[in-house]
């Protein structure tokens, strides 16, 4: 018994004297907008890229934090094959007043919705944090168009924390989408966010901003074939629904319901707060 005692006590010892490894979750590359440069620039902070478009192209691997300079990002029309396709990716902004996301500047298609922005085709876990998100379809001219049929085609997961949303989105993470304390300010008289293509769409403590719609869970008829689940936690919604009764009749308050193309399927709905 005493040996045992002495071989325990002196495996402790050896243990106590191995240095604790640091996994470290990723590295960090710095993009600014106003002051990088794509040329010269090695993605450190003291010398960033211009572009994130370059950041994930020449420097970012799976697991990486991309922090944001003041000004405006887009990886819109930028093929994801060498950029962000098989990568988790952590995108971090300097406040939602300095640091805007495009999400995507899609054109008008011939049955008059905008293209999806498929920057993140076949992406793992993409996130931004601490932004704007701007969401609207734009003509040939640079003029905004409408707010209509844009969002993240493609993705995998996505996380939204600390954000706000401007506009009306469609597409996030075809596996889960995650929004947590985020603002959405939805365009007059339309919803901020449909659940159509997120089997698990999670709100939790977050603001919307409408007048009178608010959150259309519905999809068509290629999505419904799986049940749906929308937690919607601790969330507020202010809405000036009365404003607008007369020019939008068919307005919605907060979460509208539409199962019309779920089949067997269903929607399972949990809401608290």
């Amino acid at each position: 018994m005493k040996k045992s005692l002495a071989v325990m006590l002196a495996l402790i010892m050896v243990l106590a004297l191995v240095p604790t490894v640091a996994f470290a979750a990723g590295n960090t590359i710095y993009v600014d907008a106003n002051n990088g440069d794509d040329t010269t620039g090695d993605g450190t902070q003291t010398n960033p890229y211009a572009t994130v478009g370059k950041a994930a192209a020449e420097k970012a691997e799976s697991g990486d934090t991309i922090m944001l300079g003041e000004g405006n990002y887009t990886l819109y029309n930028i093929p994801s094959d060498n950029t962000t396709k098989g990568k988790n990716l952590t995108f971090i902004g300097q406040g939602f007043d300095k640091t805007t996301w495009n999400i995507g500047t899609g054109t008008v298609d011939v049955f008059g919705q905008g293209n999806g922005d498929f920057s993140f085709n076949g992406s793992g876990t993409i996130e931004f944090q601490n932004m704007t998100l701007k969401a609207a379809v734009i003509n040939g001219t640079g003029e905004q168009v409408d707010w209509d049929y844009t969002g993240f085609a493609h993705t995998t997961n996505t996380i939204v924390k600390n954000c706000t949303v401007n506009g009306k989105t469609f597409y996030w993470g075809y596996t889960s989408a995650v929004f947590k304390d985020t603002t959405f300010n939805a365009p007059a008289g339309d919803y901020a966010i449909w659940t159509y293509s997120s089997p698990t769409m999670t709100f939790d403590n977050c603001t919307f901003n409408a007048s009178g719609k608010v959150i259309n869970v519905y999809t068509d008829y290629s999505a419904g074939d799986h049940d749906i689940t929308v937690n919607f936690n601790n969330c507020t919604v202010n809405s000036n629904f009365q404003s607008y009764v007369s020019m939008f009749s068919n307005n919605k308050t907060a979460l509208n319901i539409n199962d019309s193309n779920m089949g067997k399927f269903k929607y399972i709905l949990n809401i608290s707060g």
